[in-house]
């Protein structure tokens, strides 16, 4: 009967969601969220860009001047960011 009441236990703690890997930059370990440059918006989701010194959404991560995903790499100024044909003009 107890041989039962342990497997029980054991698929319980397997069922419950393990904790964050990093809880920080996901704000939960310090109680603040980190908050996306782009839209403003609370970044939740488990991956995030950190370009200089802001955090920002993978899908905010655009040109500000034609709106195109940045990809491969970005130009950064005046707290905005550009691709580089826009950053040049």
């Amino acid at each position: 009967m107890l041989d039962g009441l342990k497997i029980e236990e054991t698929l319980q703690s397997v069922l419950e969601p393990p904790p964050p890997v990093f809880p920080s930059l996901l704000g939960g370990a310090s109680g603040r969220r980190s908050v996306c440059q782009g839209c403003r918006g609370v970044i939740a989701e488990r991956f995030l860009l950190r370009l200089n010194d802001g955090l920002w959404h993978e899908r905010c991560v655009r040109c500000a001047s034609c709106q195109e995903r940045l990809e491969r790499s970005c130009f950064y100024r005046e707290k905005k960011l550009y691709c580089r044909p826009d950053y040049e003009k």
